[in-house]
């Protein structure tokens, strides 16, 4: 969940390197609009084959992410919560599954 950068392209760039595309899967489970605070959450499930020498299967996992926009619209901070722990995630990627 701490992946930082700035910048519509860098965040695409960055992301786009995580998965491999053919063996991989982004759902778009929900997305909600808060007009009065001024974010928008996005609930996703993401799984696949990660970018990595050893190409390590990564188990269906769901998160969250909150949007936070700016007074121009723009998104000015990025938050994500995932159903598993940062131990979890990283121990699947170097031990697999």
């Amino acid at each position: 969940p701490d992946m930082p950068v700035r910048g519509l392209r860098k965040y695409l760039d960055a992301a786009s390197k995580l998965f491999e595309t053919g063996k991989s899967d982004a759902e778009l489970l929900d997305i909600s609009f808060n007009e009065a605070n001024r974010f928008i959450d996005v609930r996703w499930r993401l799984s696949g084959i990660l970018m990595l020498p050893w190409h390590p299967s990564v188990k269906p996992w769901t998160g969250t992410t909150r949007y936070y926009l700016d007074n121009d619209g723009l998104i000015c901070v990025h938050r994500e919560e995932w159903d598993i722990s940062v131990f979890e995630a990283f121990y699947h990627v170097i031990v697999g599954n």
